[in-house]
């Protein structure tokens, strides 16, 4: 299922602004017109600082899973990232989500339904700890 983003937003906009709503410091970045755009977004945590590296497409297959694990591990490398989240408008195949599981283990794959749902519940437990 595919959601309709509104108007005149980017799906990658819309998710930034979800990052932002959760307390997520975030820069897009832009890439050559070939290219995706990316979102850096970080967070003070108590455990230390998370720096997220963060790809939005509408649909995604094996091929783009293995090309953004690349891309997370060449900024890990360079010490720019500690993760990433690639997130799909639509769901990911058994095959993407078990070579992701098996080989990129610093990579989470998301659908936009989930991030709204991880959204919703980061704002519920800020509001109840906020009281």
């Amino acid at each position: 299922m595919t959601y309709n983003l509104q108007s005149g937003r980017t799906f990658e906009e819309t998710v930034e602004s979800l990052f932002n709503q959760m307390g997520y410091h975030t820069k897009p970045k832009h890439v050559l017109h070939t290219r995706s755009t990316y979102i850096h977004a970080v967070i003070d945590q108590p455990k230390g600082t998370q720096r997220l590296l963060i790809e939005c497409k509408n649909s995604v297959d094996l091929i783009d899973v293995q090309h953004f694990c690349s891309r997370v591990a060449f900024a890990r490398e360079n010490l720019e990232v500690d993760g990433g989240l690639l997130v799909a408008n639509v769901g990911f195949s058994d095959e993407s989500l078990s070579w992701c599981k098996s080989n990129c283990s610093f990579v989470e794959l998301k659908t936009y339904k989930q991030l709204i749902a991880k959204s919703a519940s980061f704002r519920k437990m800020l509001r109840k700890f906020s009281q």
